[in-house]
């Protein structure tokens, strides 16, 4: 089994220290260095907004300083990496945002709004004209931050708990796995993200939709799990799905999962760094800085994979 050579790891953790947000070296402390819980939650403050929602480019790919719901989300990762209580602020006033966000005509949430076309952003982002989604669209982001309401449901309203976990059912039940096409895996994230929030009933169909829509999203990429086409790599974002040994593509096809631990590795950079596999195509002056912003939380999310997987030499977290 190929593991990080703990001189490779030292230089990830020199490039976080020295190229990461604030943001990202401190979540990357709590989680190897005894780092502190409020020191993450006191840099996550950094992009809220007072409506209670996220923006500042906390997603890289777009820096629009207000808020949004996708951005929203993201913050929200970080809350429940540190496992914040419902009763801290940033959460509780996350959690108002999305309540009041809300689109009660069709019942979703936006990932963005139109002015998000005002800063710079990846092409993917821009918004021509705010439209309600199909169900092909709905679950990015919708469905994981209808996890996030259940995670933290005692802020939230019962009725309107019963309302969103009406919908999320609604999509789940509008096809036998989660679709989407080329934003499949980003639908299969959300639910991920959310399942482990949800209620027993919606919990339990979302596990099944998981478990049906990964072993799909397997077979298409790979022709058999013992034949492991790399050239795929990139197409699935596999680390994506297997950021620890628990996560479903992990147990379905673990030799699959080995295989894709081990190309890691191998695309460790000269820097330390792991870098993001995509470009803007358009605004070339900020892309250095989104993509500078990107490698240092792709090289944390990577090192923290690697560390559960044992694939790191000679690494204990600090508890």
């Amino acid at each position: 089994m190929k593991k990080l050579s703990r001189a490779n790891y030292k230089k990830a953790v020199a490039f976080i220290h020295t190229q990461a947000r604030e943001l990202d070296k401190r979540l990357f402390a709590y989680h190897f260095e005894g780092g502190t819980k409020t020191a993450v939650l006191n840099a996550l403050a950094h992009y809220q907004n007072d409506d209670g929602g996220f923006g500042h480019g906390i997603e890289p790919d777009f820096r629009l300083q207000a808020s949004s719901p996708m951005a929203t989300s993201v913050g929200l990762q970080y809350c429940v990496a540190v496992d914040a209580a419902a009763d801290h602020p940033i959460v509780q006033k996350a959690i108002r945002y999305l309540m009041d966000t809300y689109d009660t005509e069709h019942d979703y949430w936006p990932a963005t709004y139109e002015n998000v076309n005002d800063e710079p952003h990846a092409f993917w982002w821009h918004v021509d004209k705010l439209e309600p989604p199909d169900e092909t669209g709905w679950a990015n982001p919708s469905a994981e931050l209808v996890g996030y309401l259940w995670r933290y449901g005692k802020l939230v309203p019962s009725r309107f708990l019963e309302r969103i976990t009406a919908r999320a059912r609604a999509n789940l039940e509008s096809s036998p796995i989660i679709s989407g096409d080329a934003p499949q895996k980003y639908n299969i994230l959300c639910w991920e993200r959310a399942a482990a929030s949800l209620p027993e009933s919606l919990g339990t169909a979302s596990s099944t939709s998981l478990r049906a829509s990964v072993t799909v999203a397997i077979r298409r990429t790979f022709a058999a799990y013992e034949s492991i086409r790399l050239d795929t790599f990139q197409e699935l974002s596999l680390m994506h799905f297997i950021h620890a040994p628990d996560t479903l593509l992990a147990q379905m096809a673990p030799d699959v999962a080995r295989q894709a631990l081990d190309n890691e590795i191998a695309n460790q950079t000269e820097d330390g760094s792991w870098q993001p596999g995509w470009h803007w195509g358009q605004f070339e002056d900020v892309w250095p800085i989104a993509k500078q912003e990107w490698a240092g939380k792709i090289t944390a999310e990577t090192l923290l994979t690697l560390w559960r997987f044992d694939r790191i030499e000679g690494v204990k977290r600090e508890e």
